[in-house]
């Protein structure tokens, strides 16, 4: 397990907000992050809130030549990557002339990523080091603060430019949701779309919850997780609840301290289902990433 306090966000992310200035980094400069749900990837995205630069996320499985195209496409000028994903990395940054930077996570190991023209700095060694509390960058309600790219499933992926205050307002989502003020919301989907950061990370930013985020979701354990950690609340999507469904009745299935399970695209025949073998309630939501929101 790895703990972040509010406080210990702030230090790190102004440890990175220094070393992004120090790079000559500037309000409206775009950097990606391609990492797993790690607690580095949010210090990173309040690092660029707080010098007023535009965190691109990128899904760390992403392949050499689309992750390519959205380096470029969004003029990223650096990278924050991880050993597991180092190698497609260093294979798009041969197609990147404007890249500049690479900062490493040390996980997943780096034996089998080639060389490149950029040195790898360790984020741990960034966030080892003291520094004074950056001057923060006079952002806006409308400053923009993060791109985040669609599926591409119908040519090149588009990339949606969020700001300061879209954002923010994500917060607000827990208020949708009736989330409680001891909510201790839990996600396994990854931060690099908008379903994780709407129903967990940004109503824990906004309300002070202690959310319980794992690096990617898994089927098997979730239930696990939730009597665990005292869940009370998760978001599942596409195949996921079918897949959960699907899994060996248990005589303590629905023995578990979740309530509320916000779910998009649950077939309807099993809305009732599930949340009678569960214990729980179930809310179903559609939205997207470039618009509004339905929630039933």
């Amino acid at each position: 397990d790895e703990v972040r306090t509010y406080a210990q966000l702030f230090t790190n992310a102004n440890r990175l907000a220094a070393w992004l200035l120090a790079r000559g980094m500037q309000p409206g400069d775009r950097f990606v992050i391609t990492l797993r749900n790690h607690p580095e990837f949010v210090e990173a995205m309040i690092a660029a809130s707080m010098t007023g630069t535009v965190f691109v996320p990128v899904d760390p499985r992403t392949r050499a030549d689309k992750l390519a195209f959205m380096v470029n496409n969004s003029a990223s000028r650096g990278v924050i990557c991880a050993g597991y994903n180092l190698a497609e990395v260093r294979a798009a940054e041969a197609s990147c002339a404007g890249l500049e930077w690479l900062l490493l996570l040390a996980e997943g190991g780096t034996a089998d990523a080639p060389a490149g023209r950029i040195a790898a700095d360790p984020i741990a060694d960034v966030l080892a080091v003291d520094v004074p509390t950056v001057n923060m960058a006079p952002v806006t309600p409308a400053s923009p603060l993060h791109i985040i790219y669609t599926s591409g499933t119908t040519g090149d992926p588009k990339g949606i430019v969020g700001t300061t205050q879209r954002f923010g307002g994500t917060g607000f989502m827990g208020l949708v949701f009736g989330y409680r003020p001891d909510e201790r919301p839990y996600t396994g989907l990854s931060f690099t779309h908008s379903n994780a950061m709407t129903t967990a990370l940004c109503p824990a930013l906004h309300s002070g919850y202690r959310a319980v985020i794992s690096r990617k979701f898994t089927k098997s354990r979730l239930w696990e997780i939730c009597r665990r950690y005292g869940c009370t609340t998760f978001s599942i999507l596409g195949g996921m609840p079918t897949a959960i469904y699907a899994e060996p009745p248990r005589a303590d299935d629905a023995d578990n301290p979740v309530r509320l399970v916000i779910s998009g695209g649950m077939p309807a025949g099993l809305w009732e289902p599930f949340e009678k073998r569960f214990g729980v309630q179930l809310l179903e939501i559609y939205g997207a990433s470039d618009g509004g929101g339905l929630a039933l």
